[in-house]
């Protein structure tokens, strides 16, 4: 019998296009924005984020497979840490526009 097999999405996948690391608080607010290079492994990276923030004290959420960010909280703070493909600066200036 011949199954097909799906292959699993991956978001942290390199790409060519320009992605941010990005720090947002539980109201979405940017907290931190470090842009990335193009063809970066964005899974190391944010694997690092990860490690870096519990060795400042936060407790970290795994990264699950499918998933380009995770929650962290300290002193009763929780932010979430991802790798985003739009560049969050803009997303900022439109959020407030007419019609957005």
């Amino acid at each position: 019998m011949n199954r097909c097999r799906r292959s699993s999405y991956d978001p942290l996948k390199a790409i060519p296009e320009p992605t941010w690391l990005v720090v947002r608080d539980k109201c979405t607010q940017v907290l931190e924005v470090r842009q990335l290079e193009r063809g970066a492994d964005l899974r190391a990276i944010l694997e690092a984020a990860r490690e870096a923030r519990m060795a400042a004290g936060w407790k970290a959420d795994p990264i699950g497979r499918a998933s380009s960010s995770f929650f962290c909280t300290k002193d009763g703070t929780r932010v979430m840490v991802g790798i985003e493909r739009r560049d969050p600066s803009i997303a900022r200036l439109n959020h407030g526009a007419p019609g957005n």
